[in-house]
């Protein structure tokens, strides 16, 4: 997974005449709700103006620390100021797996795969649905050689979510690797299913065939991968001119004058 997703600029100060001369809420709760609705509009910058105000009011509410570091991630700045709000939402607020999570994300991105790892199976403790926090674990034991429990939790995945594909893909990879071929065969037919009109897919599946031997299903595949190639060309196929009813060819049409 490609490892700083996001980019980093200077934090910008701004105010704006408009807002100095709204009305001002009357506590953190009421500037905390202000922000979650520019937010929810991509105000992002006016949001974390609303979300500062409201962890001034309550230092100890964890929540403002949460939508501060998403808008300055949202925003590209200066990544210790997401640090530094993530890490202490989680001291604050450690019963929220939403805090874990995103901690998670940024320790992942900043390759310390350790205490990633950890803050993600928090976030799970706390919340079991989080398929994404589930499938950024996977991954992260996958590249700590760490296969059975990355198939565990990637099995996890395909559970809460049939038609995950990066799931389904790293599972058929790790159980051909085991010599589990009837398993890696179920996730590519998956994709398969899933996808009918993906050539790539079905290559992927007679490329599988063909590397363990199975000849006549290697050979179906290929069949049905040249009627999809078909398919798709005929669909391509670009039309001949058309004519009038006087049969001459009627070529870049203009509008009338």
């Amino acid at each position: 997974m490609m490892k700083n997703r996001y980019s980093w600029f200077l934090c910008l100060v701004f105010f704006s005449a408009v807002e100095a001369q709204e009305a001002t809420p009357g506590g953190a709760l009421d500037w905390f709700n202000q922000g979650v609705e520019l937010a929810r509009n991509g105000e992002h910058r006016a949001a974390l103006v609303r979300f500062e105000r409201a962890r001034a009011i309550s230092p100890a509410w964890a929540l403002p620390y949460i939508e501060i570091a998403t808008c300055h991630m949202l925003l590209g700045n200066d990544k210790q100021l997401v640090e530094e709000n993530l890490k202490k939402a989680v001291q604050l607020g450690p019963e929220m797996p939403r805090a874990h999570y995103l901690y998670g994300i940024f320790l992942q991105d900043n390759g310390d795969i350790k205490q990633a790892i950890s803050e993600f199976v928090q976030a799970l403790k706390l919340r079991p649905s989080l398929t994404d926090a589930r499938f950024r674990l996977a991954l992260l034991y996958l590249e700590q050689g760490r296969q059975p429990q990355a198939l565990e939790q990637l099995e996890f995945v395909v559970q809460q979510s049939p038609n995950h594909l990066g799931a389904r893909k790293n599972l058929a990879l790790l159980y051909e690797q085991t010599g589990q071929l009837e398993e890696a065969e179920k996730h590519l037919k998956a994709m398969c299913d899933f996808l009918p009109e993906s050539a790539f897919h079905l290559e992927q599946l007679a490329k599988f065939y063909e590397r363990a031997g199975m000849k006549a299903k290697a050979s179906a595949a290929r069949r049905q991968l040249e009627k999809l190639d078909n398919q798709r060309d005929r669909k391509m196929r670009p039309l001949l001119p058309s004519r009038d009813i006087s049969g001459t060819r009627r070529e870049n049409p203009q509008p009338p004058g």
